[in-house]
C-alpha cells in the first residue's frame, strides 16, 4: 500500500512539473512580447474573472456542453448499433464499409460548410451533426474491431457447459470489450469536443467556440486565452476524473469476472 502510494505521488509530481515548465516557459516570454500577442498568466487570470463575472462562463459552457453529449450520445448509440448489425451480417458490412470510410476520411470543414448551408448558424443542428459525423466512424470502428476479436472458442466452450446468454455477456462478451469502449470514450469524446468548438468558432452564435471567435474577432488575446485554458481544464477533468477512474473501476471488474 505504501509503495502504491509513493508511485501515485511519484507520478502526480512528475504530471504537474510538465505544467510548470509550461508555465515558466509563458511567463518568461509574456515579459518580452506584446501582450496582444501573448497575454501573461495574471493578465489571462484576470480575464477568466472577468467572464466569469459577466455570466458568459457558466451560459457558452452549458450550451456547449449539451451539444457535444448530444451529438455525442447520438453517434455512441448509432456506432454501438451499427458495429453490432454489421458483424453480425457480412453482407451490410461489404455494402457500407465505403461509406463509413468516407465520412471518416473527409475532412470536418467540408462536414462543417455543408452543415451551414442545411442548418443555418443560429441552429444547435450544424454542431450537432459535426461531432456526429466526426465521432460516429470512431466509435464505430473501435467497437467493431472489438467484437471481431472477441474469442469464438471461449463463446463455445461456454455453451458446452451450459452457461446461458447473459453470463456470457457479462462473463466474455464485456469484458473483452472493454478496452475497445474506453477507446471509443477517450478518443471519441476527444473529438467530440474539438468538433463543438470547430463548429461554433465558424458556424453558430453561441457557445465557446462563438465565445473565442468574438475574441479572435475583437483582438482580445487574454479573452482568448482564458477560454483556451477553460477547455483544456473541461478536458482533463472529463479525462481524468470521469473516463480514467470508471476505466480502472472497470478494468477491476474484468479481472475479476
Amino acid at each position: 500500500m505504501k509503495s502504491f502510494i509513493t508511485k501515485r505521488i511519484k507520478r502526480i509530481l512528475l504530471g504537474t512539473t510538465g505544467f510548470l515548465v509550461v508555465l515558466l516557459i509563458w511567463i518568461y516570454y509574456a515579459r518580452q512580447i506584446n501582450p496582444l500577442i501573448l497575454p501573461s498568466p495574471v493578465e489571462t487570470f484576470n480575464a477568466f474573472i472577468k467572464i466569469y463575472r459577466s455570466g458568459n462562463l457558466y451560459h457558452n459552457l452549458i450550451i456547449t456542453i449539451q451539444r457535444t453529449l448530444i451529438g455525442y450520445g447520438l453517434a455512441l448509440f448509432i456506432g454501438s448499433i451499427l458495429a453490432l448489425l454489421l458483424n453480425k451480417f457480412n453482407v451490410l458490412y461489404i455494402m457500407s464499409r465505403p461509406i463509413i470510410t468516407v465520412i471518416q476520411t473527409t475532412p470536418p470543414v467540408i462536414w462543417l460548410a455543408l452543415a451551414v448551408i442545411w442548418f443555418g448558424i443560429a441552429d444547435n443542428l450544424t454542431p450537432i451533426f459535426l461531432i456526429f459525423v466526426v465521432t460516429l466512424p470512431i466509435i464505430f470502428v473501435n467497437l467493431f474491431e472489438g467484437i471481431q476479436d472477441i474469442d469464438t472458442n471461449l463463446i463455445e466452450m461456454a455453451k458446452v457447459y451450459n452457461a446461458d446468454q447473459k453470463e456470457i455477456l457479462l462473463d466474455i462478451f464485456i469484458p473483452s470489450l472493454v478496452p475497445y469502449i474506453f477507446s471509443s470514450l477517450s478518443i471519441g469524446l476527444a473529438f467530440a469536443w474539438k468538433s463543438t468548438i470547430f463548429a461554433e468558432f465558424l458556424g453558430s452564435n453561441r457557445g465557446v467556440g462563438f465565445a473565442l471567435s468574438m475574441a479572435n474577432s475583437n483582438l482580445n488575446t487574454d479573452i482568448l486565452f482564458a477560454w483556451a485554458i477553460v477547455l483544456i481544464v473541461m478536458m482533463l477533468i472529463v479525462e481524468y476524473l470521469v473516463i480514467k477512474p470508471v476505466q480502472t473501476r472497470v478494468t477491476r471488474w474484468k479481472k475479476n469476472a
